[in-house]
């Protein structure tokens, strides 16, 4: 815990109140009480806080201390920490919105008051970096998926503006499987890829999903067949490989996907597919720099062939993970 001097100073200067952090436990359950109230205030009224959002964080260090404090001397606190459990929940819930409010103020007052790595001056940070990492990898892998220039025979069906039948159940299949995928039930997708590649036997997606997903069970004769199969539905090797790295990145295999990916940067080290598709290996490695260079590199590659669907995809997702990014402490 910080001295009393260096823990009020960023309320001195900073908001109305002055919260007094006492040297010495206190005996009386009222203080614990005051400040589970206006820990209350605060947290209804967070949308319109601003940086004085930062006195929770004090008040919530006041109020363990001294819960700690009536702990030893068998006070009756249940109704107590049941309002701080109730609190601090609320917290959890909006710590984007009071991140907003407070900003850099947090890692400067942080560091004032040279907090230990303890819950709540950490932990915010912390958690917010990984719904940013999650909500990195999702965005990379599912822009990744549906922006890739697939070739072959699924392109022709997309020149279909009512596809038979047949075509629309395929895609309903292809559809279920990758829901499967992310249930984490493998033998439930490759059924239903299966049943697309029945019915739609010149789409190579099918195919690379049933091959990805044998290869994921060791059953590496089915897997090659399936291969094969979608290999023959691509005009060139660097198209096949490239779109089997795709499937292994949006299955989570991302060893293999990375692999495929420098096997297409060999074959055309120019092409900015290269490149997008491996920021999403980056993002999902958790290596950012990186990711935000290959989708510079995208995007510059994008220009010089003048594909401007690729650039703007890739400068898209380099200013989203760019704004991701967590805030960097200086040291």
């Amino acid at each position: 815990m910080a001295s009393s001097k260096s823990t009020t100073s960023w309320l001195q200067t900073k908001t109305v109140g002055k919260l007094y952090v006492p040297a010495k436990p206190r005996t009386s359950v009222e203080p614990v009480r005051d400040a589970l109230d206006k820990s209350e205030r605060i947290i209804s009224d967070l949308d319109r806080a601003g940086p004085g959002a930062l006195e929770l964080l004090y008040l919530f260090d006041q109020i363990e201390q001294d819960l700690h404090a009536l702990g030893e001397q068998d006070a009756d606190l249940r109704v107590e920490m049941s309002r701080f459990e109730a609190i601090q929940g609320q917290l959890r819930r909006r710590r984007r919105g009071f991140l907003n409010q407070v900003g850099q103020g947090l890692v400067e007052e942080r560091q004032q008051v040279a907090a230990p790595r303890s819950r709540w001056w950490w932990y915010l940070d912390d958690a917010a970096a990984r719904d940013r990492r999650r909500t990195w990898v999702r965005v990379v892998a599912g822009v990744a998926a549906a922006g890739l220039v697939l070739t072959g025979a699924w392109l022709a069906y997309g020149r279909f503006l009512a596809p038979p039948p047949e075509v629309r159940m395929a895609f309903r299949r292809i559809e279920a499987g990758k829901f499967q995928v992310e249930e984490g039930d493998t033998r439930q997708a490759l059924a239903e890829f299966d049943a697309a590649t029945q019915l739609m036997p010149e789409d190579p997606e099918a195919w690379l999903w049933r091959g990805v997903l044998h290869d994921q069970l060791g059953e590496q004769a089915d897997a090659q067949s399936a291969f094969k199969a979608a290999e023959s539905l691509y005009e060139t090797d660097f198209n096949f490989i490239l779109n089997r790295a795709r499937i292994y990145l949006e299955s989570g295999n991302v060893e293999s996907a990375q692999a495929d990916v420098e096997a297409a940067r060999a074959l055309d080290p120019t092409s900015g597919w290269v490149y997008y598709l491996r920021a999403g290996v980056a993002a999902r490695t958790g290596n950012y720099d990186a990711a935000v260079d290959d989708l510079q590199r995208a995007a510059e590659l994008a220009d010089t062939d003048g594909n401007t669907r690729l650039q703007g995809m890739a400068t898209t997702q380099r200013a989203q993970l760019m704004r991701m990014l967590p805030i960097q402490t200086p040291q």
